[in-house]
């Protein structure tokens, strides 16, 4: 018995449950064969088979399910491609229901008062989330996943055409402030133990607009799609923008090493030409959100450069809709070295050549996004 006969009998043992399909092949095998073989070699054997074709991945002692799919092609994202179907519409909330969660969340805020003037359901292009947004004679924008309405986004843009430039506060201040307008609305932090603090300006002391984020962490690391948001207005404490987001986050364990999910992004990135030598290469492990961008770098490298570029036409834009999960992966930063003298106003500058992370999904080794803007460390 080789090494690998060894593994796959301790993995896949006779107690895993067969496929059906693996039965109709081991069958086939055991009448077709004229060579002895055991029986539990041949089923694990034949299983291991089966399940790198049909979209399984096999680590360790464990089976998962491959995740990714290829993304579907968007350009541009006109009213063709915001077309609902009868059974999209089925899967949500209806006009009315859509209309009467809008009230309650103005009411909630304080704006019971305002009318709606228009409410539409949009596809997105990133992903294949359904969207409610709302729009009251006020000019309040209010938006909130279809299907129950539970994540929300609410704007107050007339609030910027206020006198609002003389108001001041400290960030420790205005911390305390936004904890306890997300009290006043209901809504409980206790378990939402990461903060990030920004602000319209450069220094505190110029501030006036702050943008507060309340998130949930998972053994150490920030989950992106999991959060209260709260922007204000300090000293009259006026709310800006209020956003609650629940995407939840799969937990999948990990599987594939630190150095696995290196080769798979230096084997990736090998496929298309940059033109500058790997600066260098930092491997981080977090929590992030599925997405085309690793996709559309690799496929179509040259119209990524392109619509990068200033002033280049929305309705030609291109981006690769993927499902919308939240999982634990290895980024992989690759970094090149770019000269100094470079002129990077003549046109043929791509600031893609920069630097992309790539997302390895800790379970199954597949790359499933990306970023060309990912911090380091930035989800700590």
């Amino acid at each position: 018995m080789d090494e690998l006969d060894k593994k796959l009998y301790h993995d896949l043992n006779l107690e895993i449950e067969v496929p059906s399909e693996c039965e109709i092949i081991i069958n086939e095998a055991l009448n077709k064969s004229t060579k002895r073989y055991s029986l539990a070699k041949l089923i694990t054997t034949v299983c291991a088979m089966f399940l790198l074709t049909v979209g399984i991945v096999y680590a360790g002692t464990n089976i998962y399910d491959k995740i990714w799919t290829t993304p579907e092609k968007v350009v541009g994202f006109s009213s063709e491609e915001n077309t609902i179907t009868e059974e999209q519409q089925k899967s949500v909330m209806t006009e009315t229901e859509a209309r009467e969660r809008s009230e309650e969340i103005l009411e909630k805020f304080g704006y019971k008062d305002e009318k709606i003037n228009s409410v539409e359901l949009k596809n997105n292009q990133a992903n294949y989330e359904l969207t409610w947004y709302i729009n009251t004679d006020k000019k309040t924008n209010i938006s909130f996943n279809a299907e129950k309405g539970e994540d929300f986004s609410l704007s107050i843009d007339t609030i910027l055409y206020e006198n609002i430039q003389k108001y001041r506060t400290t960030e420790e201040e205005a911390e305390k402030t936004a904890r306890d307008l997300c009290k006043k609305y209901g809504y409980d932090l206790n378990e939402y133990n990461y903060t990030k603090m920004t602000s319209n300006m450069n220094s505190e002391d110029e501030s006036y607009i702050w943008y507060v984020h309340f998130y949930k962490k998972y053994d150490g690391i920030v989950n992106p799609g999991e959060y209260i948001y709260v922007s204000f207005i300090p000293e009259v404490n006026k709310i800006y923008q209020f956003c609650v987001s629940n995407k939840k986050f799969e937990n999948n364990p990990i599987k594939i090493t630190e150095e696995e999910a290196k080769g798979i992004a230096l084997k990736e990135e090998q496929k298309i030409t940059t033109r500058y030598n790997v600066k260098d290469i930092n491997v981080e492990l977090n929590i992030v959100q599925m997405n085309g961008d690793a996709y559309l770098r690799i496929n179509d490298y040259d119209q990524l450069h392109e619509q990068t570029s200033a002033n280049y036409p929305s309705e030609k834009t291109i981006n690769y809709r993927t499902d919308n999960r939240i999982r634990r992966a290895w980024v992989v930063t690759i970094n090149y070295d770019i000269p100094v003298s470079l002129d990077k106003f003549n046109g043929s500058y791509n600031k893609n050549d920069e630097k992309f992370s790539y997302y390895i999904d800790t379970t199954t080794g597949e790359i499933i996004g990306g970023s060309s803007i990912y911090e380091v460390n930035s989800n700590r």
